[in-house]
């Protein structure tokens, strides 16, 4: 019997419900959890704080999801964790992450890349259970189910890099993701409103409605309930269109368990909510992959939000502790004036002269292995909200300006007349002479340059050492045996890749392990079938 999706703010009256599972989160994690866990025959509620995206057939010519109009300014405000203007608590990093159905897979760009050996190998030290070869079931699994490909349609970005890189010998390669006879029209980090990107609220989460369960979007989890080494409730509120609390209440009363997959933001700060911070471990020790950024100016038009935004990449750069991925996008007008740190006349010309003939590429710093270093810390503010104090580790300084230096060699190879270096003030390098001021940027003091994160994990790892682990190898939260964490909150460190894979394979995994406990059946249904798109790995 198929279950049902019930908008929190049309609820007009306090709820008690009983489900065998349920699940805190509606991402990468969340979805897979709720699919497996349903088609092994149990009860499933998913909770989700941001909206529904119902499907809806829009104005637009195949247009699959009404609400989503492609516009930024509207989007951001309904997509994304505070409109899409989180920041850490000084300020130096914009943090963009999803908050609506789906989460974090309905507003990324579609970049499907499994976990690097070399982290899998460092992982391992700290005694999780994670290899190539275990991981590999959970991978095929994901590949054929979304499905993941090799979309060979490079938008202006893409083709720029490659031309670039062609000239500096740096070995370009395609960058895999879940779209299926995508459009092109860029839209991916405002969500796809034409279900050509097989994100959570296409794929995973429709399925296990199919199947049974229930989703509850609009609802805020306060806290969770316990005694002994169980989870008794999990309290929540309503909350309306424009995100503030009603006065109608939900209970839920779970009789075999509780699964946690609200983010690497979201999962500690619910736990601290709750007094369950195991001696302050919860919410440290959180990880981001602080992203660089250059813009080159071309001579001719490039039409640069358009296209299939992440399908080019170089992993040359890429190997050890404060590597990098450099990776090409779309150039949206409101995110790029808003990374500009400008205002006024100077932000008009900027606009003027760099959107219209604009190509965009960005790296992805990798974090999180000096065990010396504390990194971020997930912290409650006044109003038990959840806030990131961050520093760019200085380790990255240097890795962080070389990645800013590659990208202008890039574009200048490519024919740009100039590359856009976001820094503050703006610095715009037309040839390699000025290559030492971009170096004589420091990361470290913040608002001095515009640096985002897509990507946040940790604060609730998994760990052999006593005074870090929050997680067991077998999902369960440390000390309690009906609660399990399923996200990227369980990262010990930094990925070093795109981690929605990632994600998505550890949350099959702890699927897996949460049927087996129960003596109920896992099914692998796609292991079979179709091209792995990750030859080599």
């Amino acid at each position: 019997m198929a279950g049902t999706i019930v908008e929190g703010r049309n609820v007009n009256n306090n709820l008690t419900l009983t489900p065998d599972f349920c699940i805190i989160g509606s991402g990468a994690g969340g979805g897979v959890c709720a699919l497996k866990l349903v088609e092994a025959g149990f009860n499933v509620l998913v909770l989700e704080e941001g909206p529904n995206i119902p499907k809806e057939d829009g104005p637009a010519p195949a247009q699959k999801r009404k609400m989503l109009n492609e516009r930024e300014v509207d989007m951001y405000k309904l997509l994304y964790q505070e409109g899409a203007t989180r920041l850490t608590k000084n300020g130096g990093v914009k943090v963009l992450q999803g908050r609506c159905l789906g989460g974090g897979t309905a507003v990324n760009w579609s970049a499907c890349l499994p976990p690097r050996k070399e982290t899998l190998d460092e992982w391992q030290k700290r005694g999780l259970p994670f290899t190539r070869q275990n991981l590999d079931p959970y991978l095929r699994e994901v590949a054929n189910y979304l499905p993941i490909v090799r979309n060979d349609k490079y938008n202006s970005s893409a083709r720029k890099f490659m031309s670039g890189c062609a000239k500096h010998d740096i070995p370009p390669e395609n960058l895999p993701n879940n779209t299926k006879d995508c459009r092109e029209c860029g839209s991916c980090g405002v969500g796809c409103p034409y279900d050509r990107k097989m994100s959570g609220f296409v794929k995973w989460l429709p399925d296990a409605v199919q199947l049974g369960a229930t989703i509850y979007t609009d609802t805020k989890v306060d806290r969770l309930t316990s005694s002994g080494d169980q989870i008794r409730e999990v309290h929540a509120h309503f909350i309306e269109g424009k995100t503030r609390p009603t006065n109608r209440k939900l209970v839920v009363k779970p009789t075999k368990g509780v699964v946690m997959a609200a983010g690497a933001i979201g999962t500690p700060s619910i736990l601290m909510r709750s007094d369950l911070d195991l001696d302050k471990r919860v919410g440290k020790f959180t990880h981001i992959h602080p992203v660089t950024i250059t813009i080159g100016k071309y001579p001719e038009t490039t039409f640069p939000a358009y296209g299939v935004p992440d399908n080019m990449w170089t992993s040359k750069f890429g190997t050890g502790p404060t590597g990098y991925l450099i990776e090409t996008g779309s150039f949206y007008p409101v995110l790029s004036a808003s990374a500009t740190l400008q205002h006024g006349d100077e932000l008009h010309r900027i606009m003027r002269d760099y959107y219209p003939n604009g190509a965009i590429s960005y790296a992805h710093h990798i974090t999180g292995f000096d065990p010396n270093e504390k990194y971020g810390t997930v912290e409650l503010d006044d109003n038990g909200d959840p806030e990131l104090d961050y520093n760019i580790p200085r380790a990255n300084v240097k890795p962080m300006q070389e990645s800013l230096v590659m990208m202008t060699r890039i574009h200048l190879a490519a024919g740009a007349t100039s590359v856009y270096v976001l820094r503050n003030p703006p610095l715009e390098i037309k040839n390699d002479t000025q290559f030492n001021e971009i170096r004589k940027i420091d990361f470290t003091q913040p608002q001095r340059s515009t640096v985002f994160t897509v990507h946040v994990m940790g604060g609730c790892q998994m760990n052999k050492d006593d005074k870090r682990r929050c997680v067991n190898n077998d999902f369960t939260f440390t000390g309690k045996k009906n609660l399990w964490v399923a996200d990227g909150s369980l990262f010990p460190t930094a990925l070093g890749a795109n981690p929605q894979v990632t994600i998505y394979s550890l949350a099959l995994w702890a699927a897996r392990e949460i049927c087996e406990q129960h003596q109920a059946t896992f099914k692998f249904n796609h292991q079979q079938g179709g091209d792995f798109p990750w030859p080599g790995y």
